[in-house]
């Protein structure tokens, strides 16, 4: 009972100490520039609300909402589409090369990121993707790839051929056992690497940046990031207000899909 009591309080410590920043952001926003310099720990006198319509108009918030909307949704409906294909070829079939593919794939993983950013930069300047939607939604794509597919290797791997024996022997085909039976199965790992997917667009800010020299074309990372840089001209409680906006979703989102993410996490840890 003592030690059910401990592991309660020190998770609730943790839980509490991870919540207290978006809280402090949620609070300064709310406030005026007055209040946020006079006591940053108070809570506001009133309820400024206009801070939240000055960043979405005024620091063109609807547009960079528009753009990583767009981006993030094509980005993750693609990225986890090639990593689930691909990781049941890995995981259920045998074919020439598999393992040299194999070896590669575990490769890029210890490859860093910034190494990429030059060599993807004058690719897509050489095919005329600077300041396009494709030059920034290709690269999220195979930036998922490697990890993602390894991933979905071993979520598929782990399901018993016995499954797939028996849907062929009942007459379905590769693809079918692959979609009908195989796949519902692997959902755990397949929300897991959505949310991943998910979140690392959302609030990638480099190639973003990178990538785009119009600001039309600016994702909500490079938005807010430009509007942080004028807090003086917007004042501060717009600016926390639109660090709220660009957490929302992703906040959203992770909570739509923790469950899943749990279960994966669970199925790792007793397999393992």
């Amino acid at each position: 009972m003592f030690k059910r009591s401990m592991m309660t309080l020190i998770v609730t410590l943790f839980a509490l100490t991870s919540l207290y920043p978006l809280f402090w952001v949620v609070l300064q926003s709310l406030k005026t520039d007055v209040e946020f310099f006079g006591n940053q720990w108070s809570l506001p006198h009133r309820f400024i609300w206009q801070n939240y319509i000055t960043a979405w108009e005024q620091a063109s918030f609807a547009t960079y909402y528009g753009n990583t909307l767009l981006v993030t949704l094509i980005s993750l409906v693609g990225g986890v589409a090639v990593c689930v294909v691909a990781g049941y070829a890995f995981g259920k079939m045998k074919f020439f090369g598999k393992r040299t593919l194999q070896v590669t794939f575990a490769l890029v993983l210890f490859v860093p990121s910034p190494v990429l950013l030059l060599p993807v930069f004058f690719i897509n300047r050489d095919l005329g993707l600077l300041n396009t939607y494709p030059g920034m939604i290709g690269p999220y794509i195979c930036s998922i790839v490697p990890m993602g597919v390894l991933l979905m290797q071993f979520s598929f791997a782990a399901l018993p051929n016995e499954l797939s024996e028996s849907a062929k022997m009942d007459g379905c085909g590769e693809w079918r056992t692959f979609y009908r039976i195989l796949l519902p199965l692997t959902m755990p790992t397949v929300a897991t690497l959505s949310i991943l997917q998910f979140i690392g667009v959302w609030s990638e800010y480099m190639w973003a940046f990178i990538s785009n020299s119009s600001p039309k074309m600016y994702t909500i990372a490079v938005g807010m990031a430009q509007m942080a840089s004028k807090k003086y001209v917007y004042g501060f409680g717009p600016v926390f207000a639109g660090m709220v906006i660009t957490s929302i979703v992703v906040i959203a989102v992770y909570i739509f899909l923790q469950k899943y993410f749990v279960q994966a996490l669970s199925e790792g840890a007793v397999k393992g």
